[in-house]
């Protein structure tokens, strides 16, 4: 497999494209042949309905997310960090996590922040209110 790899960073830029399009292709067309015989997996779909799903709980569309991460990278350009990083976790908190890829960033589900550390640190407290009472 790493043959391949090399093989292929080592032809040319066109033909590179030329490729990567032919195996778009064939994917679309046999993802059509798939859908015809009742074949294609469910899990082509999975990841749309959990973006859906992390979208409502958030209360964006996803129009909104992306206008977010064209914000962001505007904000890392300007090399305004903290805008950057703070639009990054208020993402989070909703339940959208921000990936860089590449140069380009892209969006996942995620678990919200607020409900993964939000019970722990109400238990903290009322222990330490309990254990200022004693």
């Amino acid at each position: 497999m790493h043959l391949s790899i090399y093989i292929h960073k080592k032809q040319p830029k066109q033909q590179q494209l030329s490729l990567i399009e032919s195996l778009l292709k064939i994917e679309n067309e046999v993802k059509v042949v798939l859908d015809v015989l009742g074949l294609l997996p469910e899990g082509s779909t999975y990841s749309e309905q959990l973006k859906d799903k992390a979208l409502k709980r958030a209360e964006l569309a996803e129009n909104d997310v992306l206008h977010l991460i064209e914000e962001r990278a505007t904000a890392k350009k300007n090399k305004d960090f903290s805008k950057s990083d703070q639009i990054r976790a208020d993402l989070t908190r909703k339940g959208i996590a921000l990936m860089d890829v590449r140069k380009e960033t892209i969006w996942r589900p995620c678990v919200p922040v607020e409900q993964e550390q939000e019970a722990p640190l109400v238990e903290k407290e009322q222990q330490l209110g309990e254990e200022q009472k004693a």
